[in-house]
């Protein structure tokens, strides 16, 4: 009987230390990507948006809208507070939505991973 409980409780250790040792989540910039430009695009509220990433020595060093057809002004705000906070964090993960602009916000995050996803070394 006990040899049984040693043997589950062996088992569950491994596997509890495989599930901790998953993939890194996506959009974290920690060795895996390549460097160049990136094009990448997701739909927004208004439509295609399309941005540029840009990697180099495994940064996140730029991120452009380079099309859009969201709001003038409000959907602008939202790539730049976006785009920041992206740069900044290294990662897509994480980062807040403009108020009023939770649309564009999301899509500029989408573009960004599907940029990123295509850098994936």
């Amino acid at each position: 009987m006990n040899r049984k409980i040693v043997l589950i409780a062996v088992l569950l250790v491994g596997v509890l230390s495989f599930v901790a040792c998953g993939e890194e989540a996506e959009g974290d910039a920690n060795g895996m990507y390549g460097d160049g430009t990136y094009n990448g695009t997701a739909e927004g509220y208004g439509g295609e948006l399309e941005v540029e990433v840009t990697i180099d020595n495994d940064e996140i060093t730029g991120i452009e809208v380079v099309s859009h057809s969201e709001t003038e002004g409000l959907g602008d705000q939202a790539f730049d507070d976006v785009i920041d906070q992206i740069i900044e964090n290294q990662s897509t993960e994480d980062v807040e939505a403009v108020s009023g602009a939770t649309e564009s916000s999301d899509a500029v995050v989408d573009a960004v991973d599907n940029a990123l996803e295509e850098a994936r070394e």
